[in-house]
């Protein structure tokens, strides 16, 4: 269930970065060569960006690919690793859920005030709302993150340069001692 909604989101989010990439281009062709900026330019920006980023946060989430502080990763051991997985499942559900819920509160109050984009006129509570439903999946793929045993939150980069240098993952080299010849 989670691959297709990674699957369906990251459409999506591609599809309103390529929008970003075409309403980008029409302003600046506009501005540049006919001094006539894309009307409501701005407002549709705002939506189309704020949109790819909340249909990309599910993706991230299930995937682990969010960013990560490498503060103890020198000293990683199973059970750190155990913890970091947990803290990371627990805290960003739990954060997740609670942009989810503040919101669609504000969904909410823009749909009673009927609020709108000043220029286009563009609807707010639908986009709103739609931020709120993607917070909360996002919420819930960060919570699956504790029940999957393929996914490994680390910095991949770093571990690929301890490798090379031949240092595991405990951070002891992996050189055989003089008994292991």
């Amino acid at each position: 269930m989670f691959k297709k909604i990674e699957t369906l989101t990251g459409i999506a989010a591609s599809f309103l970065l390529f929008l970003l990439m075409v309403i980008t281009f029409i302003d600046v062709i506009g501005r540049n060569f006919l001094n006539r900026p894309l009307p409501g330019g701005s407002e549709l920006t705002e939506i189309v960006l704020a949109g790819s980023i909340f249909f990309l946060l599910p993706s991230v989430a299930f995937r682990g690919d969010h960013i990560v502080v490498d503060l103890i990763d020198v000293i990683r051991t199973p059970l750190l690793d155990f913890i970091r997985k947990l803290l990371v499942g627990i805290l960003g559900g739990a954060l997740f859920a609670l942009i989810a819920w503040r919101l669609w509160i504000l969904g909410g109050m823009a749909l009673g005030y009927a609020d709108r984009t000043p220029t286009l006129g563009i609807p707010l509570a639908p986009v709103i709302f739609a931020m709120s439903i993607l917070a909360g999946i996002t919420a819930l793929c960060f919570v699956a993150l504790l029940f999957r045993r393929d996914i490994h939150i680390g910095n991949a980069e770093l571990e690929r340069m301890l490798e090379a240098e031949g240092i595991g993952a405990d951070g002891v080299t992996g050189a055989k001692s003089e008994k292991e010849h």
